[in-house]
């Protein structure tokens, strides 16, 4: 799989845009958009919109980079990793896709005593389902409300299109896994 950065500076590129162009287009410097594609940096989900905006396509496309097959293997130092601003929270995508296909899967670290994104920040469609599997550590999972206290190994599904989120309880880092369904 073509790495985050080497995926901007294909589609860069393909429209014959030079870096500082590209920078000008989506209001970042082209030190960021540099460090972006070279893999120095790894941008926000605010950042790569921008950056997808400017190059007139969906976020989606910053991700996939390559032609279906019947086996799509990604070696962990490939995945792309979005942060967020405003949050510790960061997302290593799985697979070849983060917003695209039938099933998407991110594993979500998140600093110690630290609260995830909110939902207004990641758009996810009203009866997606999505399951949530703790990896390492005590977390809390807020949903419509309430909060649901889950350690290693358990997991919940849930409807992604209600408010919910997540923080960590305990004293060092915690991940999950999102499975985003449908």
């Amino acid at each position: 799989m073509t790495s985050l950065g080497a995926r901007i500076k294909a589609l860069r590129l393909e429209r014959d845009l030079q870096q500082r162009q590209l920078a000008e287009k989506a209001e970042l410097t082209p030190s960021m958009v540099s460090q972006i594609e070279s893999g120095r940096l790894t941008p926000s989900l605010n950042t790569l919109g921008k950056i997808a905006a400017a190059l007139g396509v969906p976020i989606a496309t910053l991700f996939d980079g390559e032609p279906a097959g019947r086996i799509q293997v990604t070696r962990k130092k490939d995945y792309p990793v979005v942060s967020f601003d405003g949050s510790s929270e960061k997302w290593t995508v799985l697979g070849a896709g983060l917003f695209e296909g039938k099933i998407r899967a991110v594993v979500s670290t998140l600093d110690a005593r630290a609260k995830g994104v909110k939902t207004e920040k990641v758009l996810i469609k009203p009866g997606q389902m999505k399951l949530f599997y703790v990896l390492d550590g005590e977390v809390g999972l807020h949903y419509n409300g309430e909060r649901q206290t889950l350690e290693t190994g358990d997991s919940a599904l849930l409807d992604g299109g209600l408010p919910h989120g997540w923080e960590n309880l305990g004293t060092r880092k915690a991940r999950v896994l999102w499975v985003i369904l449908g």
